[in-house]
């Protein structure tokens, strides 16, 4: 079956509207779908509601940006977006990556870049401001060749992080908050994590303690080898697993397409879905 648990709209720094999205799954035939915008769920209504016109199976979702000693990500599946609790963190979620996008004009203007925060509004539109506004700024305004040169050069380096850090929730306040509203919490693709192999073990043990549900085992820049070694530690440590592209839109991740192919039977059965 095809399924993508892992898709980002213009509710946060995708390039379609939720509805746009919804209809693209449909053309890949996607049966299960799941849209986890960044720190947000403004885009869960109209997607849920555009998703019943097609016979979607919808998973109302959301990715938590959490901080330890370096920006983990949380994935939350089933979640009530309509709870208080949740609309009232993603506010607050908000409101700092406002801020945040101040930080980080200051960064580049001290790295010789001519920027200003509505430049990034003119780009973001209605979306919430995030680090592909910027890197398609650089690009446009001829300042790097591409995009993974921005993030290379500027937007994914260690100066950029202490200069622009945000205030995040920790990774057991990120579970905690997808529990409250009713959902499962999932550690986002693992191999995007600085760790080693054993040092990422140790996390996830930790994190099994502190209600992690489960393992985004299969995902669209994972290796074979990569996949086979998260999914045994999903078995390992009794995770579910879950599986998503990663999805962007064209414009924002040209590498990313739409859908995961999900056909192994062992698999299905650890699968996220049918635990919801």
């Amino acid at each position: 079956m095809i399924i993508d648990l892992h898709t980002h709209s213009s509710a946060s720094d995708g390039q379609y509207t939720p509805a746009e999205l919804i209809r693209l799954a449909h053309e890949k035939n996607i049966v299960i779908f799941s849209l986890t915008d960044h720190d947000t769920v403004n885009g869960l209504k109209e997607a849920e509601k555009e998703a019943a016109k097609y016979g979607i199976r919808f998973i109302p979702g959301i990715e938590i940006s959490a901080q330890e000693d370096e920006e983990i990500h949380i994935l939350g599946y089933g979640i009530n977006y309509c709870d208080k609790t949740i609309l009232e963190a993603c506010n607050n979620f908000i409101s700092d990556r406002s801020n945040r996008g101040e930080r980080i004009c200051d960064f580049l203007r001290n790295k010789g870049i001519d920027i200003t925060m509505d430049d990034i509004r003119t780009i973001s539109g209605e979306s919430n401001i995030g680090r592909p506004h910027f890197a398609k700024y650089l690009l446009n305004n001829g300042y790097v060749n591409n995009r993974k040169e921005a993030f290379d050069k500027y937007l994914d380096t260690t100066d950029f992080y202490e200069a622009t850090r945000r205030k995040t929730p920790t990774i057991e306040q990120a579970i905690d908050l997808i529990h409250d509203v009713g959902g499962k919490a999932v550690l986002a693709h693992p191999a995007l994590i600085h760790k080693t192999d054993s040092q990422l073990e140790e996390m996830i043990k930790t994190l099994k303690k502190q209600g992690l549900d489960g393992i985004e085992c299969i995902y669209s820049q994972h290796s074979e080898d990569q996949t086979i070694y998260y999914l045994g530690l999903a078995e390992r440590y009794n995770l579910v697993i879950s599986c998503g592209s990663d999805f962007h839109g064209e414009q924002v991740k040209s590498h990313v397409e739409l859908g995961m192919m999900l056909d192994n039977n062992k698999v299905i059965k650890r699968f996220i879905a049918n635990f919801l």
